[in-house]
């Protein structure tokens, strides 16, 4: 389903392109609350008037993909609106591929977009054609939701040249875990192991001391670099386009920091057929750790409920956890957004956009749970953007929480930058093929004629 969205929203982004012209944790850094250029005053949004209300509101998603979000929303939207009439389709992919290339580029199509951190090859192009709302009007004048509710430097991740195209509904921070051992054995501190430095540093000094071990634990058995690249990719916080001067910005000395640290641990016999991994005792709770396979986890604190597991379990292994959320290459953090909204600016319910979109950011759907699996929450993946929310979810005071509330800045890596740029261009040097100069300037001349089709 991937790969077909994926072909779909490149070319629709193309088109309108033209058509447009744990224990011990390193020191956070400061939690932001307000935006990195907030302004003196505030915005004078008085001009700003309510799309009439047409009393309809149509939405529809690909498969089940938003159901367990989308279904308890429009339930209290029908409560709240009852003179609404409400259209709900969960439609095929064929149906939802279809219909999105023919309808949005009509100006027609869902009223609300929701989407996932993967579901645009590149959301930013597609945020530059100017296909969906500014709802900074929206967020500035309406009093009962305001952007200082939710985690801000998360929120400020759907805006692009000063609009906020979207919303954000749930976030996730590259918070990995270690445990004091390693770090014992690897001669480095919990301090020193957050900067981009000291992580690699550490990586390296584990590679030598255990020379089969994979640099993280990779969902499924797959090869590190299926893993390694987008994982560390996040972390390091790259954006290989400024989006707003439309100029191909690297740092080459930290870019290629990187992909050396993905290359140091690539593995071309690596066997994907191999399960071993999971015979190891009690692993799906995070107890693999201490037999020295990895460096990092990158599972087992991907969220609180499957770090506490492991907080719990690694004691009786005498092992002391290390939960950390490494630094970008400008000394912050980076977080991703996993699930969002905008409302197409072509859409001919407006109105009621804005009514479901109030709900998808309210406590009720933000910290709410389905009893049909279990108490899950709505978010299958992430945590909610809405500060009372996230407190509901984990405790205040944790040092989970704290990670979560120190990103300072959200970037949706688009999957075009690791599915094909690096893919065709980088990975020939991490596999020995190519030497880095000539691999990095064919990198350059691929981004240099993207960032302008």
């Amino acid at each position: 389903m991937k790969t077909r969205i994926l072909s779909l929203i490149l070319t629709l982004a193309l088109l309108l392109s033209a058509l447009a012209g744990c224990g011990k944790t390193g020191e956070p850094a400061e939690p932001s609350q307000e935006p990195a250029d907030a302004p003196e005053t505030e915005p004078d949004y008085s001009w700003f008037t309510m799309p009439e209300d047409t009393g309809k509101l149509e939405i529809y998603s690909p498969g089940n993909m938003y159901s367990s979000i989308l279904e308890p929303a429009i339930e209290i939207f029908k409560q709240l609106y009852p003179e609404i009439d409400v259209s709900y389709q969960i439609v095929s992919d064929d149906e939802f591929e279809t219909r999105i290339r023919t309808e949005i580029p009509a100006g027609k199509g869902p009223d609300l977009v929701l989407m996932t951190d993967y579901t645009f090859p590149d959301i930013y192009k597609t945020m530059s054609t100017d296909l969906f709302e500014d709802l900074n009007p929206w967020f500035g004048t309406y009093d009962e939701i305001a952007l200082s509710d939710f985690v801000i430097p998360v929120m400020n991740g759907g805006v692009l040249n000063g609009k906020r195209y979207l919303a954000p509904l749930a976030y996730s921070a590259s918070i990995l875990m270690t445990t004091q051992s390693i770090l014992d054995e690897i001669g480095l501190t919990a301090d020193e192991i957050v900067t981009i430095d000291g992580f690699c540093e550490g990586a390296a000094r584990f590679k030598e001391k255990y020379p089969d071990a994979t640099l993280f634990f990779d969902l499924g058995g797959l090869n590190p670099t299926s893993g390694d690249i987008p994982t560390l990719y996040q972390s390091f916080g790259f954006n290989l386009i400024n989006y707003e001067t439309n100029e191909v910005e690297i740092d080459e000395a930290r870019f290629r920091q990187y992909v050396d640290l993905v290359k140091l641990y690539y593995d071309p016999d690596y066997d994907t057929a191999d399960e071993s991994m999971w015979d190891l005792p009690n692993y799906s709770v995070g107890g693999g750790l201490h037999l020295r396979r990895f460096p990092y986890d990158d599972q087992c604190a991907e969220s609180y409920w499957k770090y506490s597991n492991s907080k719990t379990f690694m004691p009786a292994d005498g092992e002391e956890p290390v939960l950390f959320l490494p630094k970008n290459q400008r000394g912050g953090m980076t977080a991703g957004m996993t699930f969002g909204a905008a409302i197409p600016k072509g859409a001919a319910n407006k109105a009621a956009a804005w009514k479901l979109l109030k709900i998808l950011l309210s406590d009720e759907i933000q910290a709410g749970h389905d009893d049909s699996r279990r108490g899950a929450s709505y978010f299958w993946s992430g945590d909610p953007v809405r500060l009372s929310a996230l407190k509901q979810e984990i405790p205040e005071g944790d040092e989970f929480f704290e990670l979560m509330q120190s990103p300072t800045e959200v970037f949706m890596t688009p999957l075009i930058y690791t599915n094909k740029f690096i893919r065709d261009n980088i990975v020939p040097y991490i596999r020995g093929e190519a030497s880095w100069d000539d691999c990095y300037k064919k990198f350059l001349n691929a981004l240099e004629l993207y960032k302008d089709e």
